[in-house]
């Protein structure tokens, strides 16, 4: 799915471009007002454009040059939200059914499997209105998937979900790029749903693109931190579990060759997961610590060093981590950049600059995990 559009809302205007492949997501994140849910509302032909194109593959959803503009019901796109719009007066099955018949029947995924993976098979015959906010976000996904869509767009489904359900909910959604070999394109204001979901991410601020990119690179550019999460910011890396430790119930993660300890995960031995780490929770040491109840210190240079002004409190150290090589001297992955969110003084009083090797240290406590498939 390929989108370029400039629209025009009070008191913004939008101008944006991203593509999202079969089985990839795509998130637009950004501050409150930027644009993302009026883009995404345009891309499915919910509401007008100033001009642009919106196409799945080759064919034209949307191309303002050409003069067509087909209907939000001809773009074959599945629309979710948090408000879920199903059928007060039917069932779920008769919710489910109605997607079967919009998608054309055999020529979709079939019913009774997707029903039983969205674990729906016992609510078939329960009215929607007596369903909690989770099971109607399952009969909405499942209706909207029945429709046989070309691409599905996510509009902050888990807005009106208890947070204690979002884990599971998350899971069902990470299936579905590749179950369903979809295009999704994710809007959400909570990153935890980016880390578990996204390839790729726009964000938007003030109605432009500020940056794009492989989710662990923007979500772990310092530059950006103001227009995602302010001081939760942080880095995003990826790794694969190595090993439990059912001892101290700890596990260990190898991102670049390096061992990084976390809470226990569920996640076995050889799944791939995404680390997150606030910035303001890393310190940096010249040498290994003797005395610490710090778990985590991992090697690694600083490349920048971003002072938030000559006379302000704080500042910004970008550092790449040391990566294991192969026999022939290459790097085994792409390189892991984090960033560290110290003092000025801190920064200064140890003379930290581009080049140095430094340890970067932080507790297995600090680390959040989320699956990665």
């Amino acid at each position: 799915m390929s989108v370029e559009l400039r629209l025009q809302r009070p008191g913004l205007d939008i101008r944006a471009q991203f593509r999202v492949a079969p089985g990839r997501v795509c998130a637009l994140v950004g501050r409150s007002g930027s644009g993302k849910t009026a883009l995404l509302k345009a891309a499915a032909g919910l509401e007008p454009a100033l001009g642009g194109r919106v196409a799945l593959g080759p064919d034209p959803l949307y191309d303002s040059a050409a003069g067509l503009n087909l209907p939000a019901h001809a773009r074959r796109l599945s629309w979710l939200d948090a408000d879920t719009h199903l059928f007060p007066h039917l069932s779920v099955q008769g919710n489910l059914l109605y997607g079967h018949r919009v998608g054309g029947g055999d020529r979709g995924p079939r019913m009774e499997a997707v029903a039983r993976w969205l674990e729906l098979e016992t609510l078939l015959t329960r009215h929607v209105t007596a369903l909690s906010a989770a099971q109607r976000l399952r009969v909405a996904l499942g209706r909207a998937l029945l429709a046989h869509p070309h691409a599905l767009l996510l509009d902050d489904p888990l807005g009106r979900v208890p947070v204690e359900a979002h884990p599971a909910l998350l899971e069902l959604l990470a299936q579905v790029p590749t179950r369903f070999r979809l295009p999704m394109v994710l809007v959400t204001p909570r990153m935890t749903e980016v880390i578990h979901l996204a390839d790729e991410v726009v964000v938007l601020h003030e109605g432009r693109m500020a940056s794009a990119g492989p989710t662990p690179h923007i979500l772990s550019d310092v530059s950006l931190s103001s227009f995602l999460e302010g001081d939760q910011a942080g880095s995003v890396f990826e790794g694969v579990v190595k090993r439990h430790d059912v001892t101290w119930l700890l596990s260990e993660v190898d991102v670049a060759g390096q061992r990084v300890t976390v809470p226990a995960t569920l996640h076995p031995v050889g799944s791939r997961v995404r680390l997150k780490v606030r910035a303001r929770d890393i310190v940096l040491h010249r040498q290994a610590p003797v005395d610490t109840s710090v778990s985590n210190h991992l090697r690694g240079r600083v490349v920048q060093v971003m002072l938030a002004g000559e006379h302000g409190t704080y500042g910004a150290v970008a550092i790449e981590l040391d990566h294991a090589v192969d026999a022939n001297g290459q790097l085994t992955g792409p390189a892991v950049s984090l960033w560290a969110l110290l003092t000025r003084k801190s920064i200064q009083q140890m003379g930290w600059a581009p080049g140095q090797p430094c340890l970067i240290g932080f507790k297995a406590m600090a680390v959040s995990v989320s699956p990665w498939h």
